[in-house]
């Protein structure tokens, strides 16, 4: 259907006084206006004979159509073209999320490290301060509650790497 309709459009504009220049194969020049035929500016469709009309016709349908073809060509190209980069633009997106889900577990394992190097500091201190009698009963309760709140601490941060 699309083709006859381009076929219909060249032949109405063929007909409607268009003027197409036309190279036959034997280098002469014509210029086509409707049925009228021109070389150097000069009416020549009456020296011109049946036959070799037809054929400058011809060579214009057949350039015509060639030049429709590669515009049909040339916007299947362009079409696909138009996905092509669509589809690119989904795939940076796509990376994007991934680069920042990467970097959010990078930031959680990072936390999980320092909460756990920073119980393993206080374990320390604490164990150091017990071994050599300076604790009270008092700051031995306020130690427990310190070592417990980084425990804790330890396993939310290891519940968001597992997540």
């Amino acid at each position: 259907m699309r083709r006859l309709i381009t076929i219909v459009i060249t032949v109405l504009f063929i007909s409607c006084g268009t003027k197409e220049r036309v190279i036959t194969n034997d280098g002469k020049v014509y210029n086509v206006k409707g049925d009228n035929f021109y070389n150097k500016g000069k009416d020549v469709t009456n020296k011109l004979s049946d036959i070799e009309k037809e054929r400058i016709q011809s060579s214009l349908e057949k350039r015509l159509e060639a030049e429709k073809l590669a515009a049909e060509k040339q916007e299947q190209i362009e079409e696909s073209l138009k996905e092509l980069r669509k589809k690119e633009e989904e795939l940076k997106e796509k990376q994007k999320q991934l680069d920042d889900k990467i970097d959010k577990r990078e930031e959680v394992r990072d936390y999980f490290f320092e909460v756990r190097d920073n119980l393993n500091d206080v374990k320390e201190d604490y164990q150091k301060l017990k071994d050599n009698g300076e604790l009270s009963p008092n700051d031995e309760a306020k130690w427990q509650n310190r070592l417990k709140k980084l425990e804790q601490k330890l396993k939310e941060a290891e519940l968001k790497i597992i997540n």
